[in-house]
């Protein structure tokens, strides 16, 4: 299996360049520095980096804390690599500086690998939850250490890697560390019989720093406000039939619709107007007073605001089966949570907040409204908990006492 991926990266090599121009036409790369993903760059060589490599927002905002962590320490040179274009906005408007530098990931050619790890020649490779690309993962274990932070494996991605279990144990052999994210991926991990893993805490619950920004102003009735997050669009009917139910009981409701993917915008205004619900876009109306009906979060940047103005979030990608959305955010701003039952993602952290009266489990969809109705009743009772804070400096400390420890040899 490993000499046919090979051999496929070899043939579809010439065709690379052709393909990223057109995704430049589309507006799916940088027009400016979309060669970096062939391996060419225009930064100065800096040898003896440390190696960050990320897929897109998610994973660079998860590192976001521990580079913080190193950017203190004025001599380290960190580089980090991303795919998409938001990972590099992140990356410019909060992790820039002199010793932090940013390209764009290469592709997984043979060819393209060598010319970048010939430029950078990294001091130690940190691959960052699920990017296991076969060429860049053999070829960066020649020339430094390679760990794979805050390890992944889904239920799906599982069933696939079985049937070639010899292949994927290989692969993740070249790794001198893997850490683990959950129970579930250690479990994995045991079946492949993958040695060096470590079980640190899930990076994703490290806090990101609260930025103070006022994007947003709306003045509403807190008793009547909540949000739904990252729904995915086959769970928009459950959150549009809670809304029309709430307003029902209350008059008034206001519902803040996050969804997780921008692509399908016109479809999910579409819904929500068929019903007769007042709808308001965020990109076009910034500031409010007592507005109701649905406020529909169409830009990227203003989830965390929303959390000001309602303690009631449900957490979307858990009433199909995703495996639920992180509710950190939410939850560092006092908000009880409520979330389905696919939540395998982070199972652990879900059943320990539930015990801890922080989440609630909301098995039936059709039951949803019921628990948003409790939560109002009790909204002055609700405050942010210790619990948050704690786990998060705790993940912190252990990863970067773990990551130090191979940094500073």
């Amino acid at each position: 299996m490993k000499i046919i991926y090979l051999i496929f990266t070899f043939i579809t090599h010439p065709f690379l360049y052709l393909i990223l121009k057109k995704r430049v036409k589309n507006f799916k790369e940088d027009k400016l520095r979309y060669k970096e993903k062939l391996g060419y760059s225009r930064i100065k060589n800096i040898e003896n980096v440390i190696w960050f490599h990320v897929a897109s927002l998610g994973e660079i905002k998860s590192i976001y804390p521990i580079i913080k962590y190193y950017q203190k320490n004025g001599e380290i040179k960190i580089l980090i690599t991303s795919v998409t274009l938001s990972s590099y906005t992140f990356f410019e408007k909060n992790l820039k500086n002199k010793n932090t530098i940013h390209q764009y990931a290469p592709l997984d050619s043979p060819i393209i690998i060598s010319r970048f790890l010939k430029k950078w020649k990294p001091k130690i490779s940190i691959f960052v939850e699920s990017e296991i690309w076969p060429n860049l993962i053999i070829k960066s274990s020649k020339v430094s250490k390679l760990i794979l932070l805050n390890c992944r494996i889904s239920k799906n991605s599982f069933k696939r890697w079985r049937f070639f279990r010899k292949t994927f144990t290989d692969i993740l052999s070249h790794f001198s560390y893997i850490t683990a994210q959950n129970n579930e991926t250690i479990k994995y991990l045991n079946y492949f019989n993958i040695q060096n893993v470590r079980n640190l805490g899930n990076i994703k619950f490290i806090a990101l720093e609260k930025i103070k920004k006022k994007n947003i102003e709306i003045k509403n009735n807190i008793k009547k406000t909540w949000a739904a997050m990252s729904i995915h669009f086959d769970e928009l009917d459950h959150i549009i039939d809670t809304h029309q139910i709430l307003n029902s009981k209350l008059n008034g409701v206001l519902t803040f619709l996050i969804p997780r993917h921008l692509n399908r915008l016109k479809e999910i205004e579409k819904k929500i107007t068929s019903k007769s619900i007042n709808l308001v876009k965020i990109s076009e109306c910034k500031k409010m007073n007592a507005p109701s009906g649905i406020i529909l979060v169409d830009q990227f940047g203003i989830a965390d605001e929303v959390f000001n103005y309602t303690k009631c979030v449900f957490m979307g990608g858990s009433f199909i089966d995703h495996g639920g959305q992180n509710p950190i955010e939410p939850l560092r701003f006092g908000c009880k949570i409520l979330y389905g039952k696919n939540v395998f993602n982070f199972t652990e952290i879900y059943n320990e907040l539930s015990k801890k009266n922080m989440a609630e489990l909301v098995i039936n969809p059709s039951d949803l409204h019921i628990r948003v109705l409790n939560i109002f009743k009790y909204i002055n009772n609700t405050s942010n908990n210790d619990y948050v804070e704690k786990l998060s400096k705790d993940i912190l400390q252990r990863t970067t006492d773990f990551l130090s420890k191979e940094i500073y040899k």
